[in-house]
């Protein structure tokens, strides 16, 4: 029997593409006929080829080379203003059967479907299509991602729960995400005794790793809205993360740069002393960052020349810097499919940390479980009668 796990989370960046993104990894090579992964509702969306497409289910195809066609992996993108014409108008009409028509091409050619959620279990229910409802929809057990604490993640966990007992969806058991290292003992203890002490499985409680989190380059260039200031100026895909902000003298700007290596720096259009400081340690072989971020506008022609002829990819923005710090200091941001040491570090992570072979066995017990119920009832009966006869 074909198979598939619901991973949701209890709000907003819970960590679902993360931990999708693990199990996919672990799981491809042990079960048969492999892995396959399934988004129901979209609400990012990315253009590739001209197409708008779903962004996570992009990248986990991209990012693990399956082989997904875009209008299955993700059958229903919520453009701006969808929600509000579906109220008016009911339309798009028949969603529920593309998502279910969606899924079970899916599972024709895969032994295992993981479908991820979006945002809490409530998300999508202007559709009538919330995650709770989508689950039983496919016909599907839960795996729920909170995040790393105690209190809010009990709080969270009820909350969430409950939504999916209400629409008849099993609970397979929970992983718990980002929780910080210094924290992990206490929290893992408290945590596996709450939940045991109810018969629920922790398969796996996932530390916070700031390598992991430190936003791409890329991604910080577009949240801000840099734009590079000369063709040669856009840093190689995959080239360093995070970020570093320039409030410090000079001299101690320069000791952060050596200390983190690999982050861009943000310095404010105020500061051409560290520009020309960068410059020329650039130069002599010294520390710098591989993409500068001039914040508040563009500096001069001569500094914008003498960064090209040093090889220092440079963009600027209209923020100020205390503006883009503030918004990338607030934002959990999506990894890029090129990020491959990153991704590495995901699936290795999870390996470590998740007990995938227990979810096989819980999703094992719970279909063994669906098919001697159904032995029970007038298909049951008449299946003993025809082997009688």
């Amino acid at each position: 029997m074909t198979r598939g796990i619901f991973v949701a989370g209890a709000g907003k960046d819970a960590g679902k593409t993360t931990l999708c993104l693990g199990l996919a990894g672990a799981f491809n090579a042990r079960v048969e006929g492999g892995v396959s992964f399934f988004k129901p509702l979209g609400q990012k969306i990315t253009v590739v080829n001209g197409e708008s497409v779903g962004q996570d289910a992009w990248f986990i195809s991209r990012a693990l080379g399956l082989s997904i066609p875009s209008g299955e992996s993700t059958p229903l993108l919520a453009s701006r203003g969808a929600a509000e014409r579906y109220v008016r108008s009911g339309e798009p009409q028949g969603m529920k059967d593309a998502i279910k028509r969606a899924f079970r091409d899916l599972q024709k050619n895969n032994g295992l479907v993981l479908v991820e959620g979006t945002g809490h279990p409530g998300v999508g229910s202007v559709f009538d299509l919330g995650n709770a409802r989508v689950a039983s929809i496919l016909g599907i057990p839960v795996i729920l991602v909170l995040d790393g604490g105690v209190g809010s993640t009990i709080d969270s966990f009820c909350l969430c729960h409950d939504m999916f007992k209400t629409h008849g969806v099993p609970l397979l058991g929970v992983v718990i995400n980002r929780v910080l290292p210094a924290k992990m003992e206490s929290v893992s203890q408290v945590l596996r005794m709450w939940f045991g002490a109810r018969g629920i499985p922790v398969f796996g409680i996932l530390p916070f790793e700031e390598p992991i989190a430190r936003p791409s380059i890329a991604t910080i260039t577009r949240e801000i809205g840099a734009a590079p200031l000369f063709p040669s100026a856009a840093a190689p895909a995959g080239t360093g993360s995070g970020f570093i902000t320039a409030f410090d003298s000079s001299e101690e700007v320069l000791r952060k740069i050596e200390t983190g290596a690999g982050k861009a720096l943000l310095v404010s259009q105020s500061r051409p002393e560290l520009i020309d400081a960068l410059i020329v340690s650039r130069l002599s072989g010294g520390p710098c960052p591989p993409v500068i971020v001039v914040c508040g506008g563009a500096p001069d022609q001569r500094r914008q020349a003498a960064c090209s002829a040093a090889g220092i990819p440079l963009f600027f923005t209209g923020s100020s810097l205390e503006g883009s710090a503030l918004k990338l200091s607030r934002g959990l941001f999506k990894i890029e499919p090129e990020e491959n040491e990153k991704i590495a570090s995901i699936i290795s992570m999870v390996a470590r940390e998740v007990d995938t072979e227990a979810i096989l066995a819980a999703l094992d017990g719970l279909t063994g479980a669906s098919q001697r119920r159904s032995g029970r009832g007038i298909f049951g009966f008449l299946k003993r009668l025809f082997r009688r006869g």
